[in-house]
Parts: C-alpha cells; structure tokens; sequence
C-alpha cells in the first residue's frame, strides 16, 4: 500500500539513493526538524519496490542515477505498472534539463538538485514533501466527500441534477438516470434542457428549466401533469422542484432539480376517473334500471371490455350448480355480440373452485396459474387468451354468476383498481337481474326465470 490509513499530521517517507552517507545525513535531518517526518532509507529501488508493496508511505524521494535502476525508472514502474499516484520526488546531483523534463513528464511531483548549502537544501526538500504530501491528502479527503455525497445521491428515491452556472449538467444520481434513461458519464457536460426534456402537459409546449429558475429567482415547483421525454423517446409524469444553488454571497452557480416519476400514480388516477364515469354511466342507464336484462347485457359488456381494454367482455351465469352459461361476450375487434358457451364443474373443478373462493380472481399469466390450467387448451389458448380477470356475480354471499374480461397479448398484471372495478361491475350485473325479475332473490337461470329458493330444490335433486 502507498496510502496513508488514517489522517495524520506526520509524514512518513520512503528515501532512495545509493549513497549511504547521504541516506543517514538526509533521514537524520528530516527527522530532526519536528515536523513529524519519519523517514526510512534504502539503496535498492527493487528493494524501494517491495516496501511500498507492503508499508503505507507518503511519499518517496529518489535518486536518479542508481546501479539497479534508474530514478525515473523507478517512477515509471509506480506510475504505469502499479498505477500509483504517490508523491514523488527526484533528488539527484545531476543538473539536466532533460532529466528534468522526463521526470515531470512521467509524472514526478517535484525535481530537486542536491548540492550547496545542506540547511537551505534539506529545507527545500522539507518544505517540498510537506506540500506535495498536503496537496495529496487534500484530494483525498475531496475524493472521499465526493464518493460520500455520490453514496447519498444515490441512496435517495427521487432523481438529482446539479448543474453550474451555464446550465450544463454537473452531476445526477442513479434515481435520476434511471429516470431519463440517461447515463451520468454521457449525460454530464450537457445541457440540462437536454437531459431533462420537459413538457408541459397542457399546452404541449417545451420547458427550460434553467429559464424557468431565472425568471423566478427562487424555487419553483413545475405544474402537475408535467411530462420528461427520456432518452429513448417515452414519456413519463414527473413531479418536479428546481431551485438555484447560491454561494454565501448570493451569486447562482447552478440549478438542483428533484424529481420523482409519478407515471404509475398519475395511469391509476386516470383508471380510476374512467372506471367511476362507467360505473356511474351504468348506474343511471336505462338499460341496466330500466328491467330489460338483454338490453343491459351488451351496455355492460362493452363497457367493461372498453374501460379495462381487454379484447372481449363476457357475462356468465348458472343454469344449475354445475354448469355456467354464457349470456354475453362483447369481442371489441368485431364489435360483436354472441352468447351460449358453456362450461362445466366435472372438466374445470379448479377454475370452479377459485370462483367460489375468490371475489375477483386477476390471473395474470393463464400458462402457468393453477386456477386456468384446465382451460387452457379448450378455451384460452384456441382464443389466444393470456392473461384474466373475473369477478363473481353473488347474492347473499352465493356464487350466481361471473363477469369474465380476456385480455389477449403479452400477459399483463392486473391492478387493485381494475380488481376493484370488476366487481363492481359484477354488482351491475346484479342489480340488472334484480330488476329484470321484478323479484327480491335472484334467478338462478339465465334467462331470469327460478329463485334462490326453486335453485336449491333443484340442486338438492
């Protein structure tokens, strides 16, 4: 190691030189001076090698001309094979300006020449390392501040972007990549307009946010419904603060935007504004209140096919306890309506099974759901069905009927709203054959004939 462990005002340096004499004046020297030098010597630069592999030093001073290798030799090796930036002076007797020039060059900190006056000399070269020594651990302790703030950006949930006084992007956290799909190395140095492309969501028109922060002179928080376009051209809903990063005496250096991706929040806000105009849509049709069962199948149908955007819509009802019929699937590619199929408890008991046990039964993937499995190759697949969402139709806490919504693509995850929304529907349904029989206990037939009370006679039989 070649690094310091911990902070410390002492300096321990490694001198090599293959001059003894010169070892033991220059080590008595440096350490004498109370500066907290401590200084171990070597005339080997292989043996100089293998110290700073396995000791922590501050800084090395060197020879130029020694009988192994060179001083600069020596440096090279640091610099380019071990990739060490560990102070490095060349202290040597030789006046040559190519020297000189080589040694800087590879690296070297300072180039100092031995000779003259030893006080003034050791002097220079006291002050030289407590420098360059200083200078390094400065760095370092920005480095750690930076790797420090770098851990706490990135811990934070919502995107960061800092940028200088230009408006050129300084530096983003990973929220804040994830976010605009923008990686920090390609996105720092540009604009911040670039990287944060916003717009506004009413009027469509572009936003600059450096623009918007000088205007105000103070913080500002973007309007609801704010679009950023991310590096690959989708759009998401942002909620957004930019604010002006002062300096003690006022001056703006640069802008911080935090955002947070609401795209998610802002899609269910919408679900739910549609799923309520529709539920309030078939709660005052006069299909549904008015006693006509046919007429308020097909409302239903499309309207749950429509506000749920699956491909077909269906309303499924018992004949008898083992067998559910289907009174209504709307299929929106054909804008068709057809009724009649059928299926059966003794070939689907699991799918029966869940319906029973299961308000709203959201299957996001039918391959591989237990509940599905049966229907997979009698009814999903030759319908290209991948994903369902069925809610039950009861009365008194027993299963009459279902709502089926069959959505065909890639599978998709069903929301707690759209779950929500299905039985609700499913009470429509209800109340639509509440109506149509005129009678209190629901029709245990689908076409609306029979009680709750006639339904258990039979299934006794």
């Amino acid at each position: 190691m070649d690094e310091t462990e911990g902070e410390s005002s002492a300096i321990r340096v490694l001198y090599v030189d293959d001059d003894e004499g010169l070892l033991a004046l220059t080590k008595r020297f440096l350490e004498s001076t109370g500066d907290g030098v401590e200084v171990v010597t070597t005339d080997s630069p292989k043996r100089a090698l293998m110290l700073l592999a396995s000791g922590s030093f501050d800084a090395v001073v060197s020879d130029y001309q020694m009988p192994e290798m060179s001083g600069l030799e020596l440096l090279s090796v640091l610099r380019d094979e071990r990739g060490s930036d560990i102070p490095f002076v060349i202290f040597t007797g030789r006046s040559r300006e190519e020297v000189a020039i080589e040694a800087l060059n590879l690296g070297a900190d300072s180039y100092l020449q031995k000779g003259g006056d030893p006080s003034a000399q050791y002097g220079v070269l006291l002050q030289t390392l407590v420098r360059i020594t200083e200078h390094r651990r400065a760095e370092q302790r920005l480095r750690e501040r930076e790797a420090y703030l770098r851990v706490t950006l990135d811990s934070i949930a919502e995107g960061v972007v800092a940028t200088d006084a230009d408006g050129t992007v300084a530096q983003l956290n990973r929220t804040a990549e994830e976010i605009t799909g923008y990686d920090a190395d390609a996105a720092v140095g540009e604009p911040l307009s670039d990287v944060l492309h916003l717009i506004d969501g009413e009027t469509g028109e572009r936003i600059d946010p450096m623009r918007r922060v000088a205007d105000a002179g103070e913080s500002v928080e973007l309007a609801a419904g704010t679009k950023l376009v991310t590096s690959d051209g989708d759009e998401r809903y942002i909620e957004d603060s930019m604010s002006p990063i002062r300096t003690d005496d006022g001056t703006v250096e640069g802008v911080v935007t935090v955002f947070r991706d609401v795209t998610e929040a802002y899609h269910e806000r919408e679900r739910r504004e549609r799923q309520q105009r529709a539920l309030i849509d078939l709660a005052t049709d006069e299909a549904v209140i008015g006693g006509s069962f046919e007429d308020a199948l097909p409302r239903i149908t499309e309207s749950m096919a429509t506000v749920l955007d699956v491909e077909r819509a269906s309303v499924w009802l018992f004949d008898d306890a083992e067998t559910l019929r289907c009174v209504d699937q709307y299929d929106r590619s054909s804008g068709e309506h057809n009724a009649g199929t059928t299926l059966t408890a003794s070939n689907y008991p699991s799918y029966f099974e869940a319906l029973e046990t299961n308000r709203s039964l959201g299957v996001d993937d039918v391959q591989t759901d237990p509940a599905t499995a049966e229907l997979r190759n009698g009814y999903l697949e030759p319908k290209g069905i991948t994903s369902m969402l069925d809610a039950t139709v009861r009365s008194g806490g027993e299963v009459v009927g279902v709502v089926c919504h069959e959505h065909v693509g890639e599978p998709r995850q069903w929301r707690t709203d759209e779950l929500r929304f299905a039985a609700e529907v499913a009470d429509n349904v209800v109340i639509a054959l509440m109506r149509a029989t005129d009678v209190e206990a629901l029709p245990a037939s689908a076409d609306g004939s029979g009680t709750d009370e006639t339904r258990a006679e039979r299934n006794e039989e």
